[in-house]
């Protein structure tokens, strides 16, 4: 008995000082800090412990932004921008300056500002956080595209640098010059991004776009090969296929242009626009046989294609068969808006005024 008692006793002395051991732990339990009230979006209460601390004259500059977050997070701006403009300024102590601090306090004021629609206000906090640190990508970055609306010839100016310290943001910048008729300046960006970012199909597209722009269909060919070969797309082969065609019959290659068409034509064999560059190919090869095939089966497809149609008034003429000329000239004139047309097509009508 007396061992059972025992027992019972060390049983019971256990309990208490395991009972007492969990007291101490939940009185000890650590209180939440103000990044993690944040992060539980408890932003009222952040904002009341940090106050509380910075009552205490615990204030810190990592505190001020918190503070300031906090504020942000409820889109109480005025104060928001209080606190970090309180942050940014401790952090800027002259003695000990934490430039990461101040470019932290700089991003969240100018992403306030541009909430605000205070654009002004946006570029003039990029201009001070690039006082700071000239060579921050990020920065660079957020800028530019602050620029673009305001001041596309310095935002230009800014990519040049970004561009030249981070080649992969290149494509987004190339995208932009293009925009802006900087040619010259969007090549040179996206061939940057390309020299990072290898077999890259939305780079290979954007030159594809640029050289076709310029009528350098010559530097087109080998970047569209490119981009038929590196597309995962099945949607997008018989669009580059085309312009591939195209560039092909544009610098006098109607064999290698028939071919790619062929290509378009197997995966889509009604296909109005590849059948149509078909039957210029055969007339440039003066093969008016196929010509007249391919543009016959074009306006099969589509009797309303004004390129089939016009391509087969031509064929007709150059056959001197008249009759279907006059009736195909006469659908064109329908279907054109080019004035340059309607005055060609007219002057084929006047001189077959007397065909029936």
């Amino acid at each position: 008995m007396k061992k059972i008692f025992a027992v019972m006793v060390v049983l019971l002395l256990t309990m208490c000082v395991f009972a007492d051991k969990k007291k101490d732990e939940k009185v000890q339990a650590p209180q939440p800090t103000v990044e993690q009230l944040i992060e539980e979006g408890k932003y009222q209460e952040a904002v009341a412990l940090g106050k509380n601390m910075e009552t205490k004259g615990d204030v810190t500059a990592g505190l001020l932004v918190n503070i300031g977050v906090a504020y942000y997070k409820m889109k109480d701006y005025d104060n928001s921008l209080n606190y970090l403009e309180q942050a940014y300024s401790k952090a800027s102590d002259p003695l000990a300056p934490d430039t990461e601090l101040q470019l932290k306090t700089l991003l969240f004021e100018a992403t306030i500002y541009h909430e605000k629609n205070d654009e002004q206000k946006v570029l003039e906090t990029y201009e001070k956080a690039l006082t700071i640190s000239p060579d921050n990508k990020d920065v660079l970055k957020n800028y530019a595209m602050a620029l673009e609306a305001k001041n596309p010839q310095k935002a230009l100016e800014v990519y040049d640098k970004l561009v030249q310290l981070s080649p992969d943001e290149g494509y987004d910048a190339g995208l932009f010059a293009m925009e802006r008729g900087d040619n010259g300046r969007a090549e040179t960006y996206l061939k940057a991004a390309q020299s990072v970012k290898g077999e890259d199909e939305s780079i290979y597209l954007a030159l594809t776009k640029l050289y076709l722009k310029e009528k350098r269909f010559g530097d087109a060919i080998p970047i569209l090969e490119k981009a038929i070969s590196a597309s995962t797309k099945d949607i997008l082969k018989p669009k580059l296929l085309f312009f591939l065609a195209s560039c092909q019959f544009e610098i006098k290659k109607p064999m290698d242009a028939i071919a790619t068409c062929d290509k378009i034509l197997a995966i889509r064999p009604n296909d109005e626009n590849a059948l149509v560059l078909k039957a210029k190919c055969f007339r440039e090869m003066k093969d008016q046989k196929n010509a007249i095939a391919s543009s016959d089966q074009a306006l099969q497809v589509n009797p309303e294609n004004e390129e089939a149609n016009y391509l087969r008034a031509l064929l007709a003429i150059e056959q001197k068969d008249f009759k279907k000329a006059k009736v195909l000239c006469q659908k064109v004139l329908t279907l054109t808006k080019n004035e340059d047309r309607k005055k060609e097509v007219s002057g084929y009508l006047n001189e077959m005024k007397g065909v029936k």
